[in-house]
C-alpha cells in the first residue's frame, strides 16, 4: 500500500471514529436526559466529573469501554443502545424509556409479558419478535 494511499486511509478511519464518538455521547445525553439524570450524576456514578462527562457527550473525548458499560449500567439501558444498536427513534419512545425506567422488576416482567402477548396475536407489519412472524 503506499504511503498516500495509507494516509487517506487513517484520515477516513479518523473521521468515522470522531462521528462515532459523537454518536455515542449524544446517546449518552439523550439518556440521561430522559431518565432526569445529572452530568453531575452520571459522572458519580460512573467515576467522572461532570466536566468529563460533557466531554463524552459532545464527543470532544472516546468514552472507555469500562465506563460505557458503567454509564449504561447508571442509565439504565443497554451498551447496545449507547452505541446506536436498538435505537428505536420512534415518537413516543421517550415516554415509554421514562415510564420503564419508574417500574419494579416484577412490573417490567408483567409489561414485557403483555408486549409479547400482542406480538403473539400476529398480524402487526414489521413484527421481528419471537416466532415465525407470521400470522397464522
Amino acid at each position: 500500500m503506499r504511503t498516500a494511499d495509507l494516509r487517506q486511509l487513517v484520515q477516513i478511519m479518523s473521521e468515522y471514529e470522531k462521528r462515532l464518538d459523537v454518536t455515542i455521547g449524544k446517546a449518552i445525553a439523550d439518556r440521561r436526559e430522559v431518565i432526569g439524570m445529572t452530568q453531575r450524576g452520571l459522572g458519580q456514578a460512573i467515576g467522572v466529573s461532570f466536566q468529563q462527562v460533557q466531554k463524552y457527550e459532545t464527543g470532544a473525548n472516546r468514552i472507555a469501554s469500562s465506563k460505557l458499560m458503567r454509564a449504561a449500567e447508571a442509565l439504565k439501558c443497554d451498551v447496545a443502545e449507547l452505541v446506536g444498536e436498538n435505537r428505536a427513534d420512534h415518537p413516543g419512545t421517550a415516554r415509554l424509556i421514562r415510564a420503564w425506567s419508574n417500574l419494579n422488576d416484577k412490573q417490567r416482567e408483567a409489561v414485557t409479558s403483555m408486549i409479547e402477548a400482542f406480538g403473539e396475536l400476529g398480524g402487526t407489519a414489521g413484527h421481528t419478535g419471537r416466532g415465525s412472524g407470521n400470522p397464522g
